[in-house]
């Protein structure tokens, strides 16, 4: 009742049939004007529960009106005063009215039932307004045809009753006898009214309604019967001076009685139920089982799937559909024709989405284009349901008739909203799984999107560790490096020089070194923190390889150095070599006309040897600034050092130096110009040997690595001071100018092994000698 789910037509069945048992099955008590006080209270309480019942019938049907939890709030006000008169009617009979009325009187009496005539009015006013409320607002044929009837029905009852005899009576006026019956007998019109409406216009319900108060009655009669039996048995069994024992074993059987009630017409009521719908009942049981079983289903597209399939196979709908909300619009699951591609949440008022369910109809407000109930009509659907969860629109479901054409009745269409009460929240949990597996699946790809990034980064990318420890590394800081292999764990000091190590925001900081192949490179390094959300103190390690711009860098500087070197040479050329031409035929001609035993003949002798001195620094001048390209093809590199040694014999020989050289069993082949090459190895083998003043041992080697040959030139002179390593490849630098040394030899082998596309690097140690590694890239045949 309070709840207000169900019309209160049970309500009246039940009590009626409790007033024929109790005025059966009464004792005789103490008259009360003539009358039982049983049957007294029982006739009062029926007469105080009409106006309320009829009231709170208007307001739920056929159609609950308003929104389910307001009206469940107003439900229980509708019968206070009702209970509040019922209690003055209590005290008049059981107490005569020496509680609340000051003791029984006949003004008292008077004014009571004065007082239930004005409630049965005021409260009739009322049900008349919501009943006509219900007709302006109500669009559709069959509801509203049917609040029709009642309402022409109870107007043709209740007016005649309240002009002839309730208006005369609560005015005090004396009326004429003969006019009662006019007023009595059009009451029957009212039930009259209410049956052919029901009967009429909710024919589907009435199996309903006869199957519901069979099990009512049933249920009621069990418990009179069984009360009666078990009191008439504590009459005879137990003594009657025993009548406290009389009593509480009066009052255990009530309740056992009562608690049997509920499971006996639960029982009841299921029997009757699978004999209604015979076939169809193990579906409907298995669709209010399904309900359940939706909550555990959490893939979406099944979860509607099943919703549809269930509806249609336990109610035996022709037709059903759901619109899902997806933003502000409700976009179908299944597309139909004639079915509206998308609904917007504007497009149904709130009073939609307040109600348990609407029936559709193609009859609604007059305009130009089709409303969209009109629309869902017109596309074969009679019902609409709400889908909603804590005021959050979800979606909506649609339905037609069975497949017999026979609208759903009121016991189909709870059926329906409970399931999908249930339904809502299995949509809602797999919408959210859904939500979360696609923002997993978004995290994931910006997380493999990020890593592909860093991973393909040709800049080596490193986070750094508080201790300086590398927590992990791209694969390019370990290609920069020459570190192929795992490096997390391992000390940034190891691998690169930094100390310290940057802060975060210092700037770029430019580093040299050497690699695991010895290669030299160039990097620049930058540091910044690793992120907000990142574990504390970790930082992130840029490194930056510039080898490349650093080493173009330095040919063109080279470049622009020879450029200017050459216009010099060519000056000195230009300038030099016409004197010293001169000079050196003026000496050879006066070195022809002098003799050997004049002594100025060895004058003359020195001045010739230094005219020739001086055009070979020219030369070497010249040569050194061309850098020319020349032709350049398959050289086998053993020979050219086997034939470098056989040019230098006799001046190894005269300085008293040891020669070692193993040729290799196979031709190393270069790329290269063997004269070019000649004179690299001729220039490091007389630097070696000048060097070893006292003699000592030239050990020249070839070794092949990958792709790339070393030739080395070592002996085991006095070595190079440190301060002299970096100087010894530029132009003029020489330890020997004041012996003969020009300061080219050096310069002009570097650039030699240069244009080969080679390296050539020089370790030494004072007193240890010095070593030169040539590298040159191996051509295989």
């Amino acid at each position: 009742l309070l709840r207000g789910r169900r019309p209160p037509t049970h309500l009246f069945y039940l009590w009626c049939l409790t007033s024929a048992v109790l005025y059966l099955f009464r004792a005789p008590i103490a008259p009360f004007d003539g009358l039982d006080k049983a049957s007294y209270l029982i006739e009062e309480l029926a007469r105080l529960l009409l106006a309320p019942m009829t009231l709170h019938l208007f307001t739920i049907f056929p159609r609950p009106l308003g929104a389910s939890a307001k009206r469940s709030r107003a439900i229980p006000f509708f019968y206070l005063p009702a209970a509040f008169l019922l209690l003055l009617q209590l005290d008049l009979v059981l107490f005569d009215g020496a509680v609340l009325l000051g003791g029984r009187a006949a003004a008292a009496v008077l004014v009571l039932d004065r007082l239930e005539l004005y409630h049965i009015v005021l409260l009739g006013l009322i049900a008349s307004g919501v009943l006509l409320r219900r007709l302006r607002k109500t669009r559709e044929k069959e509801p509203h045809r049917q609040a029709l009837w009642i309402a022409v029905g109870m107007a043709a009852g209740y007016l005649p009753f309240l002009g002839l005899y309730l208006l005369p009576y609560s005015l005090g006026l004396d009326w004429p006898p003969f006019l009662t019956p006019l007023a009595v007998l059009p009451l029957a019109l009212v039930p009259i009214s209410f049956a052919y409406a029901i009967l009429r216009y909710k024919l589907w319900d009435l199996g309903n309604i006869i199957r519901d108060t069979m099990s009512l009655s049933v249920t009621v009669l069990i418990g009179v019967f069984g009360f009666s039996l078990a009191n008439m048995t504590v009459h005879r069994l137990v003594p009657e001076d025993l009548a406290l024992g009389r009593t509480a074993f009066t009052f255990l059987s009530g309740l056992m009685i009562a608690g049997l009630l509920i499971p006996t017409r639960r029982g009841l009521n299921t029997s009757l139920e699978r004999l209604q719908y015979r076939s169809r009942f193990s579906r409907r049981r298995a669709l209010s089982r399904f309900g359940r079983e939706l909550l555990r289903e959490r893939d979406l597209e099944k979860l509607v799937d099943r919703l549809g399939e269930q509806l249609r196979l336990g109610l035996g709908l022709n037709k059903t559909n759901l619109f899902l909300a997806h933003g502000q619009t409700l976009m179908p699951v299944a597309v139909e024709a004639g079915l509206p591609d998308m609904l917007t949440f504007d497009s149904l008022d709130s009073d939609f989405w307040e109600c348990e369910y609407e029936s559709l109809t193609g009859v609604d407000e007059l305009s130009q284009e089709l409303t969209v109930r009109q629309r869902l009509f017109n596309a074969g659907y009679r019902y609409a349901f709400p889908l909603e969860v804590r005021d959050k629109v979800l979606g909506l479901v649609v339905t037609g008739y069975r497949d017999d054409e026979i609208p759903l009745s009121n016991d189909d269409l709870e059926l329906v909203r409970g399931m999908l009460n249930q339904a809502a929240l299995a949509i809602e949990n797999a919408q959210l799984l859904d939500q979360v597996q696609r923002q997993l699946e978004e995290m994931v790809r910006l997380r493999n999107f990020s890593q592909g990034i860093i991973q393909s980064s040709p800049a080596g990318i490193a986070v750094l560790e508080p201790s300086g420890h590398i927590h992990s590394a791209n694969p390019a800081f370990g290609r920069l490096i020459g570190e192929p292999g795992r490096i997390e764990g391992r000390p940034l000091r190891e691998l690169l020089p930094l100390d310290p190590v940057p802060e975060p925001g210092e700037g770029i900081r430019e580093i040299s070194f050497r690699d695991s192949d010895g290669r030299q490179r160039y990097a620049q390094v930058s540091v910044a923190p690793l992120g907000r959300d990142a574990p504390e103190d970790l930082r992130v390690l840029v490194v930056q390889d510039v080898s490349e711009r650093i080493e173009m860098e330095n040919a063109l500087k080279e470049k622009d150095r020879l450029a200017s070197l050459g216009m010099l040479a060519a000056g000195v050329a230009h300038e030099v070599n016409t004197p010293i031409t001169g000079i050196s035929s003026y000496a050879q001609m006066l070195l022809a006309e002098t003799p050997e035993s004049d002594p100025r003949h060895a004058l003359l002798k020195k001045v010739e040897k230094q005219t020739f001195r001086a055009a070979q620094i020219v030369t070497n001048l010249l040569d050194f600034a061309r850098n020319r390209e020349p032709g350049q093809r398959l050289v086998d590199l053993g020979a050219v050092m086997t034939e470098c040694l056989e040019l230098l014999r006799e001046r190894i020989e005269e300085q008293g130096v040891t020669a070692v050289w193993t040729q290799p069993d196979e031709p190393v082949l270069i790329n290269g110009n063997d004269g070019e090459l000649l004179q690299v190895f001729s220039n490091l083998a007389l630097n070696a040997v000048q060097a070893m003043a006292s003699g000592g041992t030239l050990t020249l080697s070839v070794e092949t690595h990958e792709s790339w040959v070393w030739a080395c030139v070592e002996d085991t002179g006095p070595g190079i001071p440190p301060r002299e390593l970096d100087k010894i490849f530029q132009p003029f630098f020489s330890s020997k100018l004041g012996s003969g040394g020009t300061g080219l030899g050096l310069a002009i082998t570097y650039n030699i092994v240069r244009r080969h596309g080679g390296e050539i690097r020089v370790i030494s140690q004072p007193g240890e000698g010095s070593r030169f590694v040539v590298e040159l890239p191996l051509r295989i045949r």
